[in-house]
């Protein structure tokens, strides 16, 4: 029997040869050339960062020194990949170039050792990649230069992005992922082990002795390197394409930077699995000197690849901050219509000059000349509930013809997290649901735009609607609060900046006021109210309170008087729409009350209210004398309190609003007093207990700049409210 052990000289074992090292030192060296002669793209896009991703998720789990710092979350990671069905039609389309490449790795390492290692019985111990026939029957070795320029020929029609993780994919899958597991000495990871090397018909590859320790650390610290440069490439491949144009420094010297790294990743990929393959352990200093040599250019590498990404950084902060205040220029400007500054806006990066709608339709931007534009910016996270409702003033003010209007959808979207297909069909379900047009492509929005829109128009989080005159001046008002408030009503105030004007001239409060608007739930309450119907609106999250106010209101309910008729009707809670979603079903469940059942008009009912607060305090006048705003703060107060609270309603002008154990106590004592006229009971009940001073807080969606501190005020409360800030990690909560 053969030994299982052989005697290997340097000069055997020497894969990187001198001329192959000098050659990789210059751009202009026959070598590079044909590298880059070699790259023949057909224009194909490929998408390989989650090709990255599930190489990322194989070493967290094999070595998880290598991505070190790159996930916090190993489960959330897996989460992303294996719950995106669109990731394992990718792959598919992919797995038999990767299978391709994975063969000519194969084919490199087996001429190796069927050539040079001629004499070793350990041939058959070469690892075969998975689902693979070995059908080569070359003679003599290959040398690594050869075996890369095969897979660039291979890859010719790939990006270089492209080529360099296919190339690693095919490496994690055959043998990084092998290596890592077989030389691994936890417990948990043996069994896997035995049982891959059982399945590959692989003998004592278990075995540490067959890979010292110096040689597991070497290529250890060689495949991190690989991933490093490997994400570099991937990044700086996929800037905006008009960023590194390559007749424009310094981007140009980039690119031109891509194709040497591309080489040494395979290099070292070609290198990694001839010497995982070898499983040869008895001289390996050659082995470690090559490792060794690969790692530290690849150090350099890294050094060269991380300047060009902070020097695009550095060129396109410039570019943004001319072109930032070349557009407040603009903004500032007097034009004779409205089409310079929608073109300074709208206009991609790649200069195209159309917008896309909802069936897919485009039209150009010159359409909009002459029109009232409203420019609604937001991020990917505008609601369904906040679409519908700008959907119906949109389609309302189309179909009667009083106003005429276009929107314009700019998805905002932080230029430091990457577009990738996730959030592209995101957008699409977004658009999908709007009537009006939008900007075709968020990515290419331009850095200067989305500089303009959070400085000048103020946009953090929550969606703003700015509108632009016929003649491209805009408005100083988020007219988004006018339009809830008043609805399309509102559009001849929008531009003349007069909010007082919304509001006529009395002061009255009225169910009018609280529900005015074009939603059909609002409508039926105001005819209840017409119709001589008492009505109680109610709200909270506080599901026992819910149960015993609504148990206490139907008791009080018979003792009314004959021929008047009664509705309890709940209307959700500010910012929590998925509790009220659950609220909702226990009530349908129990049979407590009616409800508003479409959640679009929850969102409206207390954005409306939010709406209101902020026009009053654009106002700056005495708002304590000012009976819509005291109405308006003191049901967002009671609403951010820990029970729930009911407004009662008789007629348009009389109401009684309470919180939740008020309104609870008023119930049970006209159900012991059986008085006839239970509106008037009630009222006087509320009355005597807001003599009682009460303190109350008020937590509204997002900082709004109109907001001065020390200006608000509620029922039962003399003293002004503090203004401060409350962060939650969800809305929802």
């Amino acid at each position: 029997m053969a030994s299982n052990s052989m005697q290997i000289t340097p000069a055997m074992n020497q894969v990187i040869p001198n001329e192959l090292w000098v050659s990789l030192e210059s751009n202009d060296s026959t070598m590079m050339k044909a590298v880059r002669a070699s790259h023949a793209p057909d224009g194909r896009k490929v998408d390989v960062k989650p090709m990255l991703r599930i190489i990322d998720n194989i070493l967290l789990r094999a070595a998880p020194a290598i991505v070190e710092g790159t996930y916090e979350d190993k489960g959330l990671l897996e989460e992303e990949i294996f719950s995106r069905s669109d990731v394992d039609a990718k792959l598919k389309t992919l797995a038999s170039i990767i299978k391709k490449v994975s063969s000519e790795l194969f084919s490199h390492n087996n001429l190796i050792l069927s050539g040079t290692f001629k004499a070793s019985s350990n041939v058959n111990q070469t690892i075969i990649p998975y689902g693979m026939d070995c059908k080569c029957t070359c003679s003599g070795g290959r040398d690594v230069h050869a075996t890369i320029m095969m897979l660039l020929d291979t890859l010719s029609s790939y990006s270089w992005d492209a080529k360099v993780v296919l190339t690693v994919a095919a490496f994690i899958v055959n043998y990084g992922h092998e290596f890592l597991l077989f030389t691994s000495s936890e417990a948990n990871n043996s069994a896997l082990a035995q049982s891959l090397a059982f399945l590959k018909q692989l003998r004592d590859i278990t075995d540490h002795a067959k890979f010292s320790k110096a040689k597991i650390d070497a290529i250890t610290k060689l495949i991190k390197g690989i991933m490093a440069v490997t994400k570099y490439i991937v990044e700086l491949h996929n800037l905006p394409p008009e960023s590194i144009a390559t007749d424009e420094a310094p981007m140009s010297n980039a690119m031109a930077y891509i194709p040497k790294a591309a080489y040494w990743t395979m290099l070292s990929v070609v290198i990694c699995a001839s010497y995982i393959a070898s499983v040869s352990g008895s001289e390996e200093t050659t082995e470690l000197l090559d490792l060794s040599r690969l790692a530290s250019e690849g150090s350099k590498m890294l050094v060269i690849l991380k300047s060009y990404k902070t020097i695009y950084k550095e060129y396109e902060d410039e570019k943004c901050k001319t072109a930032y205040w070349d557009l407040v220029k603009t903004f500032s400007s007097t034009h004779s219509d409205n089409m310079t500054v929608l073109k300074t806006l709208l206009l991609a990066k790649d200069g195209k000059q159309h917008l896309v709608g909802h069936t897919s339709k485009r039209i150009h931007i010159e359409e909009l000349r002459e029109k009232h534009v409203f420019l609604l910016a937001s991020g990917l996270d505008i609601s369904k509930e906040e679409i519908d409702i700008l959907g119906k003033l949109y389609q309302e003010a189309k179909s009667k013809g009083e106003v005429q209007y276009e929107v314009v959808w700019i998805p905002v979207v932080e230029k430091t997290i990457s577009w990738d297909q996730e959030k592209q069909q995101k957008f699409e379900q977004i658009l999908a649901m709007m009537p009006w047009y939008a900007m075709p492509e968020p990515s290419k929005i331009k850095a200067e735009v989305i500089k303009y829109i959070k400085n000048e128009w103020r946009f953090e989080n929550k969606m703003i609607l700015m509108p632009l005159d016929r003649q491209g001046k805009v408005g100083s008002l988020n007219a988004l609060d006018m339009l809830l408030v008043r609805g399309n009503k509102a559009f001849s105030s929008i531009y003349n900046e007069k909010e007082e004007s919304i509001w006529e001239v009395q002061q009255t409060w009225t169910l009018e006021q609280l529900l005015g608007g074009i939603d059909n739930n609002f409508s039926l309450v105001l005819d209840w109210t017409k119709q001589g119907t008492i009505v109680c609106l109610y709200g909270g999250e506080d599901i026992e309170w819910i149960r015993e106010f609504t148990k206490a209101t139907k008791d009080a309910v018979k003792n009314i008087s004959s021929g008047t008729s009664f509705e309890l009707v709940y209307v959700g809670k500010n910012n929590a729409i998925k509790e009220v979603e659950n609220i909702i079903k226990t009530i349908d469940e129990e049979n407590l009350s009616r409800y508003w059942n479409d959640l679009s008009s929850i969102w409206f009912f207390w954005t409306r209210l939010e709406s209101m607060l902020y026009l009053k305090m654009q106002q700056c006048k005495n708002l304590k004398n000012d009976r819509i705003m005291q109405e308006v703060t003191t049901l967002l107060s009671y609403d951010d309190s820990d029970r729930g609270w009911a407004l009662f309603c008789k007629g348009s002008s009389e109401m009684a609003l309470a919180q939740g154990d008020v309104a609870l106590k008023s119930m049970k004592e006209f159900s012991e007093r059986k008085d006839a006229d239970l509106f008037q009971a009630v009222s006087n009940y509320i009355k005597k207990s807001q003599k009682i001073q009460r303190c109350s807080r008020i937590i509204l969606s997002g900082e709004r700049q109109e907001i001065p501190s020390k200006k608000l005020s509620s029922d039962g409360c003399e003293c002004s409210m503090e203004k401060c800030f409350v962060y939650r990690c969800c809305a929802d909560k």
